[in-house]
């Protein structure tokens, strides 16, 4: 079965908590237990200089440890005045004294005797619990600065009073009830926490959807400062131009059914006029006819190689040119035309100039430039090209005078179909393609083309392309 997100972070994070809670419990409960251990045989020690000193005044009196060598009840009996003489709780269990035997009390804890080990000077056991001659923390016996005997204690493995034994089981029990707690808190805490990370998510998926099915104004709210808020706004600025991409379509098509349908209506109109009688088929019309009709050849080439320069189907064969003598071919040839539109012209070419170009498209992206300075500039007029060393680029720069095109639209030039307000009169014959061709054609040789207000009051064309090495 394939778990959601939300299941997925709930179980990654209470899990982690819980192995946390746990680790940690576990922990908490050895330290504590140790540390009341430590706590107990410390207070036992305390408790064992009362019977040292017993031992030792028994010592000084009897000279020898045979009083408790040959009677270990003398030796319980010892133990229990002493015990009974200190104000500590004690966790000693010591024999009644023997008038009492016949009533014991109630046994208090099963396990080994937690009475204290009496060994002589020699480290023999003499009475007591049994100690190693070498175990630690054996106290010295001294009477007149001579050591007689060595007193110990066994070390508590456990908790041997009830009473100490409650007060751990306690403790344990309250660890338990706090880490029951920890998990639960644990639990909820990832459960809002998964929520809270999934539900934008899901609000990106379903925006997602939304978007799909066509509504390209879909937009999400802030949602954070982190990751999935930056995700929200790229998802925001991809929806931006989808549909800006779907209105430039429209356009598109728009302009392109327009542009196609009015060589044509002039067409179907000559025709019909032509056979109603309105007008005599003569040459004028079917020069009228043939200029449509080239028209029309002209703007349906120019969406031909729009459309294979989209999709990179443009041949390219690169090969090291000199671009002075390219342009200088090509403005040889539109010279005469200039000349013929009452327009002027001057140019100034780095002859040295090379660069790795498709010759053909080269010489197109030239003949765009130039039919565009030719169409959009008014008679009399001038048109200025030139050719320099930028850096490690060529600089082309073809720039006509006025009329020019606001600053504002200067950017829209590239795109396809679109004419500044003045040039959007069919009487200059463009096809508002010429322009987004040659930026194809630009990209192609990996440079860059743009806009800007010409000097002499018209509009400025600036290429720039890589040299040679």
């Amino acid at each position: 079965m394939r778990l959601r997100l939300f299941h997925k972070l709930l179980l990654v994070l209470a899990g982690t908590s819980l192995v946390s809670v746990l680790l940690f419990a576990g922990f908490a409960h050895w330290y504590i237990h140790q540390s009341f251990l430590r706590y107990l045989n410390e207070a036992r020690e305390q408790r064992l200089e009362s019977v040292a000193e017993a031992l030792e005044a028994l010592y000084r009196r009897d000279g020898d440890w045979r009083a408790l060598r040959d009677d270990p009840h003398a030796w319980r009996l010892l133990l229990r005045r002493v015990m009974r003489a200190s104000s500590a709780t004690g966790d000693m269990e010591i024999p009644p004294p023997p008038d009492a035997r016949a009533f014991p009390p109630p046994r208090r804890h099963e396990g080994p005797p937690l009475e204290p080990g009496l060994l002589d000077a020699t480290r023999h056991p003499v009475v007591g619990a049994a100690l190693a001659p070498s175990a630690e923390g054996l106290r010295a016996l001294r009477v007149d600065g001579q050591v007689v005997g060595w007193l110990g204690l066994p070390p508590l493995r456990h908790p041997a009073n009830p009473r100490d034994q409650r007060f751990a089981e306690r403790q344990a029990h309250i660890l338990l009830i706090g880490a029951g707690l920890t998990v639960m808190v644990s639990i909820l805490a990832a459960t809002l926490v998964a929520r809270r990370h999934v539900r934008p998510i899901t609000r990106i998926g379903a925006s997602a959807r939304a978007l799909a099915s066509g509504d390209f104004k879909t937009r999400l709210p802030r949602l954070g400062d982190d990751e999935i808020g930056a995700l929200a706004d790229d998802f925001n600025l991809m929806a931006r131009t989808l549909e800006e991409n779907e209105s430039a379509r429209r356009r598109w098509f728009a302009d392109v059914s327009h542009e196609l349908r009015t060589p044509l209506t002039i067409m179907r109109g000559e025709l019909e006029a032509a056979r109603d009688g309105v007008r005599p088929l003569n040459a004028a019309l079917l020069a009228s006819l043939e200029q449509e009709a080239a028209r029309l050849h002209h703007l349906v080439e120019d969406l031909y190689q729009l459309a294979r320069a989209d999709i990179g189907a443009l041949d390219y064969e690169f090969a090291q040119a000199s671009l002075g003598a390219l342009v200088t071919e090509s403005l040889t040839h539109f010279a005469h035309r200039w000349q013929q539109a009452g327009l002027s012209y001057d140019y100034q070419l780095d002859a040295e100039l090379q660069s790795r170009v498709d010759q053909r498209r080269f010489r197109q992206l030239l003949e765009n430039l130039f039919e565009n300075a030719t169409r959009y500039t008014d008679a009399p007029g001038r048109i200025r090209v030139s050719l320099s060393r930028d850096g490690d680029e060529a600089h082309l720069v073809v720039a006509d005078s006025a009329p020019g095109v606001p600053p504002e639209e200067l950017p829209l030039l590239f795109e396809p179909l679109h004419r500044a307000e003045r040039s959007r009169s069919r009487a200059h014959g463009g096809s508002g393609l010429g322009l987004a061709i040659c930026q194809r054609i630009v990209t192609a040789h990996g440079g860059r083309i743009s806009a800007a207000p010409a000097p002499e009051g018209g509009v400025a064309i600036h290429v720039h392309l890589p040299l040679a090495s």
